[in-house]
């Protein structure tokens, strides 16, 4: 076998191997939706809203503390409820939160979040206007499903007011539970942005809350996917030259 044969058997090779597709990362920080809608769950007037406000995902939630299971968005610049523990960024910054876990150290709440995902403690829509009056989140606690489009790879979570209830995080692939991970209590009024990375190629995620509490943000990726640079018909078509 000749030199020119070996250099085309060597390059072609290399066009069977697989290369992962770039993927972009998402960061869902809930924006889109105004203080007081119902994202998931049961609606103040009556039915069931999907949980399908999102690209990447459609969200679901379980109340656990006696309340609607409802999914609900919450201003943190604008904490209603009597949540002032859920306001961004702390008052030692210049914002609305209170509580000594924003104030400084690991849960220093030094900046502003915007919109919260929250489990609802009621629904009340005293005005009709379709948004909750005055977004309070449950006290004793929910499960969220995040149910992806697609497998993902997570890359972090920011979770706002943990104090003394624990928080987990469960991670499954068609079914199957993957991993699981969980959060400290960083006191009142207290950020922590927990790295996922450990919980990859996932397409649902479950956060399991003991008590109140929020999420800001979530961040994943889609799944690097391998892709198939020829096929062996294209190789052998190579020789046929």
């Amino acid at each position: 076998m000749n030199a020119k044969i070996l250099a085309r058997i060597f390059i072609l090779s290399l066009s069977l191997m697989t290369a992962v597709a770039a993927t972009a990362t998402t960061v869902e920080d809930f924006s889109s939706e105004p203080a007081g809608a119902v994202v998931a769950g049961a609606m103040p007037g009556g039915g069931t809203d999907g949980g399908t406000h999102f690209t990447d995902f459609t969200l679901s939630v379980t109340n656990t503390g006696g309340g609607p299971s409802s999914a609900i968005i919450f201003d943190s610049s604008n904490p209603t409820g009597g949540d002032s523990d859920l306001g961004t960024p702390n008052s030692a910054f210049g914002g609305p939160g209170v509580g000594s876990g924003g104030q400084s150290g690991a849960g220093v709440n030094n900046q502003s979040w915007g919109n919260l995902l929250i489990c609802a403690e009621d629904i009340v829509d005293g005005n009709s206007d379709g948004l909750v009056d005055d977004p309070d989140d449950e006290a004793g606690g929910c499960t969220f499903v995040f149910e992806f489009d697609y497998v993902v790879d997570l890359k972090r979570i920011v979770l706002v007011d943990i104090d003394s209830e624990s928080v987990d995080y469960n991670s499954f692939e068609f079914g199957v539970f993957i991993a699981g991970d969980e959060g400290v209590d960083l006191g009142n009024n207290s950020i922590q942005e927990i790295d996922l990375t450990a919980l990859y190629s996932v397409d649902r995620l479950e956060i399991v809350f003991s008590s109140s509490g929020a999420i800001a943000e979530l961040e994943f990726t889609e799944a690097a996917v391998p892709t198939e640079k020829a096929s062996w018909g294209s190789v052998k078509a190579q020789f046929r030259k």
